[in-house]
C-alpha cells in the first residue's frame, strides 16, 4: 500500500477526530488528547525540536505520532514520545515502525535519549522489539539512547 508521513503543522487538527473514535473504543483517550492539547495551544508539538506526524493512506490519517521536549525531566537533550497510534485496520503492516523510525530520525542532533511511558501490553512488546529498554524511573517506562548522526 501507498502510505506518506506528513508532519502535521495545521491550524486545527480535527481531521483525527475518526482515529480518535476508533481509540477510545479501544480504551484510549490519548489521541482525543492530541487534538484537544492542539487546538488549546496546551502542546501543538511546536517548540524547537518538536513535531507531529501523520501516516496518511488515500486522504485518511491512519497513525499519528509525536516528538515533545520531555516535561519531565530538565535535561533539554532528553525527548519524548507521544500519542503513537495505528488505526486497527492498518496494524501490522509496518506503519508504527514507519511512524517511530521518523521520530527518532528527526529527534538526531536534537535528543540524546527518547522516553516514553505505556503500560499497554502490546505497546511495550512493540517499544522494546524496536530496542526500547524498559525503565523503572519516574514517568519513565521504557527509553532509548539516540545515535549520533
Amino acid at each position: 500500500m501507498n502510505y506518506q508521513v506528513k508532519e502535521i503543522k495545521c491550524l486545527k487538527i480535527d481531521f483525527l477526530l475518526e482515529l480518535a473514535n476508533e481509540a477510545k473504543d479501544e480504551g484510549h483517550d490519548f489521541v482525543q488528547k492530541t487534538i484537544d492539547d492542539w487546538n488549546s495551544g496546551t502542546n501543538d508539538f511546536s517548540k524547537e525540536s518538536e513535531l507531529l506526524f501523520g501516516v496518511f493512506y488515500k486522504t485518511d490519517c491512519i497513525g499519528i505520532g509525536g516528538l515533545n521536549i520531555d516535561p519531565y525531566t530538565t535535561d533539554r537533550k532528553t525527548g519524548r514520545i507521544r500519542h503513537l497510534y495505528v488505526s486497527n485496520i492498518h496494524r501490522k503492516k509496518g506503519i508504527g515502525k514507519l511512524i517511530l523510525n521518523k521520530l527518532i530520525e528527526s529527534s538526531k542532533g536534537s535528543f540524546d535519549k527518547l522516553r516514553l511511558y505505556t503500560e499497554n501490553s502490546l505497546a511495550i512488546s512493540f517499544y522494546e522489539n524496536y530496542g526500547f529498554k524498559k525503565s523503572s524511573a519516574n514517568k519513565e517506562s521504557h527509553y532509548i539512547e539516540v545515535k549520533k548522526v
